[in-house]
């Protein structure tokens, strides 16, 4: 990347990216107060990769970006994810039973179970192939938004809950969308950077964030899951980005742009195996939630050399195909 492509990017999304990335690798320790982090975690994701959706010019190149930059990576680091399990449960002796080509049969069709984190990835996948069969008109997204949470809130309403990627996205586009719609607000999100409006901005997203979280109860949105009301859990998802973006314009004047750069490109890389050192620190006894930060954050900067080692010898496994 040129120093003007650096130049160019918007700080406080990287941030962003990076902050949101940490909550998801905190939520997966499962220590106390992880409930709140399931509030937003996933759902600050999905309004960053609306914000950041750009229309392909045409169904071909959007099918190869989405092979490219999405499933394939989705595919590798899914078989990274269970040759890891499976080799772990040959060194202590134990089954691990996996069936490979059945493995890739449920993957290929969404199944949660098969990509571990990569869910997302898949998810976004679909949603962006939708995305392109709309046309770009707001009736068209307005309509598609109400329709998903329609959706979502029957398959609630009938006790319908699978771990599926492509079932997902009832749960994960409506998020998107909404950034999709603040893509114009650019200009302002960029100028709004002063304590004055940060402070009781901050105040009021984390305060939504407990109210949502001790009312909605669980989000469990690898399963098309929203909690208890579709309402609080789309505010505790607003209430989340707003509350990363206010401490993403604070942090975003710290100087560690290149090592948060460097992450914010790898956050496919990072997202799709850092369950793995999750599952054995989780074999940690006695840990609690400020170690289980500190751990999540230590894991966010092992993850440097990777992602270097990764961009100069396995690009496509941060969505590259070049």
């Amino acid at each position: 990347m040129t120093e003007l492509q650096i130049k160019e990017r918007i700080q406080w999304l990287d941030w962003m990216k990076v902050l949101a990335i940490l909550s998801i690798i905190w939520g997966h320790f499962f220590s106390k107060g992880h409930i709140y982090l399931y509030v937003f975690s996933v759902q600050v994701f999905c309004f960053i990769s609306g914000f950041l959706y750009k229309r392909a010019a045409d169904w071909r190149t959007c099918v190869q970006k989405c092979f490219w930059q999405l499933l394939v990576p989705t595919l590798i680091m899914s078989v990274l994810m269970h040759l890891e399990a499976f080799f772990r449960c040959v060194a202590l002796g134990t089954n691990y039973d996996v069936s490979w080509p059945w493995f890739f049969k449920w993957l290929l069709l969404g199944h949660r179970w098969c990509m571990g984190p990569c869910w997302y990835f898949y998810t976004l996948m679909v949603m962006r192939l939708i995305m392109q069969a709309l046309p770009e008109k707001k009736w068209a997204y307005v309509s598609l938004f109400i329709l998903l949470s329609a959706g979502a809130i029957y398959l609630h309403y009938i006790g319908f809950e699978v771990s599926n990627a492509n079932v997902n996205v009832v749960v994960c586009m409506p998020f998107f969308l909404i950034g999709v719609f603040m893509k114009p607000a650019k200009s302002v999100l960029n100028k709004m950077n002063s304590y004055r409006m940060g402070i009781p901005l901050f105040v009021v997203a984390l305060s939504l964030i407990i109210v949502c979280g001790k009312l909605n109860g669980y989000v469990w949105m690898y399963k098309n899951g929203y909690g208890n009301n579709y309402f609080l859990y789309l505010v505790g998802g607003m209430a989340g980005s707003l509350f990363l973006y206010v401490v993403s314009q604070w942090m975003s004047h710290l100087p560690y742009r290149q090592m948060v750069l460097s992450l914010s490109k790898g956050s496919i890389l990072i997202i799709g195996l850092h369950i793995i050192i999750v599952r054995r620190l989780m074999e940690l006894p006695d840990r609690m939630w400020g170690e289980d930060l500190l751990l999540s954050a230590l894991i966010l900067i092992c993850f440097l050399p990777i992602i270097r080692i990764a961009e100069l010898f396995f690009p496509i496994l941060l969505g590259r195909n070049k």
